[in-house]
C-alpha cells in the first residue's frame, strides 16, 4: 500500500512538474528570441531608411543589400516555434563551439538516447524471463510484440518471422522517438527530415529491397518490375510498366520520410504555438515572466499520443506491405 502510494504521489509530481515547465519556463527562451528578432528588425529598417536617405547611390546598394541579409537572418531566426530541449539549456553553459555542435547534433543525439535507454530496457528484461511466473513487464512486453507478429503474419503470412526483428524494431524506435518529444526537455528525432525520417526511410527502401533480391533473384526481380508480363502484349507494356515501377520504388522512401517528418513536426508546432499562446496571456495579465502560463497545451498532448502512435504504427505497417509485394505468390498470405 505504502509503494503504491508512492508511486500516485511520483506520477502526480511528474505531472505537475511537466505541466509548469512546459507552460512558463520553456515559454522564457523562445519568447525572448521573438522579442530579439522584433528589435532586430526595427534596428534593420531604421538602419536601411537612414542609409537610403543620407548616402550615395552605390553606398546605398549596398545598404540595400545589407538590409535583404539582415532580413534573411530574420527569416531563419522566425522558424516554426519549438520547445527547447535539455541541450538548448546546456548550450548555455559551454564554449560556443561546443554549442554549436550540439544544436547540430540534437537529433542524432536524441535518437541514440532513445536507443541506448531502449536497448537497457530490453536486455535487463531478457535476464529476468520467466515463462512460468512471468513479471508485469514482461507481460506488457510480450503484448505488445505479440500483437505486432500477430499483425505481420496477417499481411505477410507464415514467414513474418523472418522480418519481424526489423519491423518491431522499426515500430518501437519511432513510437519511442514521437513520444520523447513530449517529455519535459526531451525532443521527438522524427520531427527533422535530414537526419531521422528520411534516414528511415532509405533504410526501409535498402531493406525491402535486398528481400525482393535475395526471394526474387536478379531475374525475378526485374520481371516484377516490368509487371510479370506473360503475353505479347503484357511484353509491350512492360516498356511502360517497368519505368513506372521504377519510379514508384524511388519514391516510397521519401514518401515514408515526409508522411512522418510533416505530422510530427507538425504536432510539435502545434504544442510550442499553444505554450507561447499561453504564456503570452499571462504575461500580459500579470506582466511577470516567472509566473506560469495558462497550460492551453495540455489538450494536444492527448493528440500527440494518438498521433504518435498511429504514424509509427502507418510507416510499420506501409514496410510491411512493401515487403509482401516483393515475396513470392506461394510464400506470401495474399498478394
Amino acid at each position: 500500500m505504502l509503494d503504491m502510494s508512492r508511486n500516485k504521489l511520483a506520477v502526480y509530481a511528474f505531472a505537475f512538474g511537466a505541466l509548469l515547465f512546459a507552460a512558463g519556463m520553456t515559454a522564457t527562451p523562445a519568447a525572448a528570441q521573438h522579442d530579439h528578432g522584433d528589435h532586430q528588425t526595427e534596428q534593420v529598417s531604421h538602419d536601411a531608411h537612414g542609409a537610403d536617405a543620407h548616402a550615395e547611390d552605390a553606398h546605398g546598394d549596398a545598404a540595400h543589400g545589407d538590409a535583404a541579409h539582415a532580413e534573411g537572418d530574420h527569416g531563419e531566426h522566425s522558424n516554426m516555434p519549438h520547445l527547447p530541449n535539455a541541450l538548448t539549456f546546456i548550450s548555455l553553459w559551454v564554449p560556443e563551439n561546443v554549442a554549436h555542435i550540439l544544436t547540430e547534433w540534437t537529433n542524432p543525439i536524441y535518437a541514440f538516447i532513445v536507443v541506448i535507454l531502449t536497448s537497457i530496457f530490453f536486455i535487463n528484461l531478457s535476464k529476468d524471463l520467466n515463462t512460468r511466473k512471468p513479471s508485469r513487464t514482461q507481460m506488457a512486453a510480450e503484448l505488445v510484440l505479440g500483437g505486432l507478429y500477430g499483425l505481420f503474419q496477417q499481411i505477410i503470412g507464415p514467414t513474418a518471422r523472418r522480418y519481424t526483428p526489423f519491423l518491431g524494431s522499426l515500430f518501437l524506435f519511432i513510437l519511442l522517438n514521437n513520444l520523447f518529444g513530449m517529455v519535459p526537455l526531451g525532443h521527438a528525432a522524427t520531427s527533422a527530415f535530414n537526419t531521422t525520417t528520411l534516414a528511415l526511410g532509405v533504410i526501409t527502401f535498402m531493406f525491402v529491397q535486398g528481400i525482393a533480391l535475395k526471394e526474387n533473384g536478379i531475374g525475378g526481380y526485374l520481371h516484377h518490375m516490368a509487371g510479370s508480363p506473360k503475353t505479347g502484349m503484357d511484353w509491350g507494356f512492360s516498356l511502360l510498366l517497368f519505368p513506372l515501377h521504377l519510379l514508384g520504388e524511388l519514391i516510397k522512401p521519401i514518401s515514408l520520410a515526409l508522411r512522418l517528418f510533416g505530422n510530427i513536426f507538425g504536432e510539435d508546432t502545434l504544442v510550442a504555438t499553444m505554450v507561447l499562446l499561453g504564456a503570452g496571456i499571462t504575461y500580459g495579465l500579470i506582466g511577470s515572466d516567472f509566473v506560469p502560463g495558462i497550460p492551453l497545451q495540455f489538450p494536444f498532448y492527448f493528440l500527440g499520443l494518438l498521433s504518435s502512435t498511429i504514424q509509427a504504427l502507418v510507416f510499420t505497417l506501409l514496410a510491411t506491405v512493401y515487403i509482401a509485394l516483393w515475396l513470392p505468390h506461394g510464400e506470401e498470405h495474399g498478394h
